[in-house]
């Protein structure tokens, strides 16, 4: 199957009051944090992926203490809204554990699955 952008939002707003649905309460301010680090551009690089039949720079934003509560957004902008690749959290400082439902059904971001910050 072929890497999808999951969630599209013009909003940031929109973004944290949808993404808050997926996560428990504990990681709301970390999910906040990633945000605002995703909107402001500040994501690390991912390298380039082939999302929705394009190639794009995939990037991500983490936010929180490894081993506790952290939210890590793989995503990239296109047309001013932020495509969501998948949702995860640090396992430790260069892994990252892809959500159960927020993931892709096959590599790199695939649900489940432990992956570094390339996939």
């Amino acid at each position: 199957m072929p890497t999808t952008a999951l969630k599209k939002y013009a909003k940031q707003t929109d973004a944290q009051t949808d993404l808050k649905l997926y996560i428990d309460i504990g990681r709301h301010t970390a999910l906040g944090q990633a945000l605002n680090d995703a909107y402001d551009g500040k994501g690390k690089d991912s390298g380039n992926h082939v999302v929705d039949g394009e190639k794009v720079n995939v990037r991500h934003s983490s936010a929180g203490v490894a081993g506790k509560a952290t939210v890590t957004l793989f995503h990239f902008f296109k047309n001013n809204e932020f495509h969501l690749v998948a949702l995860g959290e640090h396992v430790s400082s260069t892994a990252y554990r892809i959500d159960d439902v927020l993931g892709q059904e096959t590599a790199p971001f695939q649900k489940k699955k432990t992956v570094g910050a390339t996939g």
